[in-house]
């Protein structure tokens, strides 16, 4: 799958690919992982890391606790024991039964964020739910951190983009036309490869060289 990107400090855009990670050395995945998770485009993040804008602290503590959480529910202690039956020791408890209740699905703003949530509900321990409350609420505060250091012209085009109707899952996020936005930054090789969900096509391998700004 093709993923279209838009930092969250700058203007600039980038695109990935699921098959083109896969291809990664351990480092490269832990660094593309990280880059990643962080919501900023390469040359934000390497600011972030060499700590030339804030943030740091937070997002390192924010990775580690995603990462935690998601080894925790890929691991069999994120199922519960069940104890008396033996012939099915694990279980998933508070999971959505089909059968027994009418689905109702998760209702959303204009913005994207949800409005009314789902009866689906993913079986869970109650440490796994609280680790992952605990995660979602430092990312939210390293969010607000790197919202407070955007860039003029990601302002400009946050306002602008607040009065677009509808939230778009795939491809670039709409822009005013002729919008100039930040100077390009350090040009990158990316290798693509998959299919692309805007144009329905199948992208073969392709190295693509990126700046940020398209």
């Amino acid at each position: 799958m093709i993923h279209y990107w838009e930092c969250d400090r700058c203007t600039h855009q980038w695109q990935s690919s699921c098959m083109g990670a896969m291809m990664m050395d351990k480092k490269e995945s832990e660094h593309h992982s990280r880059h990643l998770s962080s919501g900023l485009c390469e040359d934000c993040f390497e600011q972030l890391e060499a700590e030339q804008i804030s943030g740091l602290t937070l997002f390192e503590l924010f990775f580690y606790l995603s990462k935690k959480s998601d080894n925790y529910g890929a691991s069999k202690t994120w199922k519960v024991f069940n104890e008396g039956t033996p012939e099915s020791p694990w279980y998933n408890h508070q999971k959505f039964s089909g059968m027994c209740h009418e689905y109702i699905g998760a209702t959303y703003n204009e913005d994207g964020s949800e409005k009314t949530p789902s009866n689906f509900t993913w079986g869970e321990t109650a440490e796994h739910k609280q680790l992952r409350e605990i995660t979602g609420e430092i990312e939210e505060i390293y969010k607000q951190i790197i919202s407070s250091q955007r860039t003029p012209k990601r302002i400009e085009l946050d306002e602008w983009q607040k009065t677009q109707r509808g939230f778009f899952f795939f491809g670039p996020q709409p822009r005013p036309e002729d919008f100039v936005g930040d100077l390009p930054g350090k040009q990158r090789l990316e290798i693509l490869f998959g299919l692309d969900p805007v144009s329905g096509n199948i992208i073969a391998p392709t190295i693509v060289a990126n700046d940020g700004t398209k």
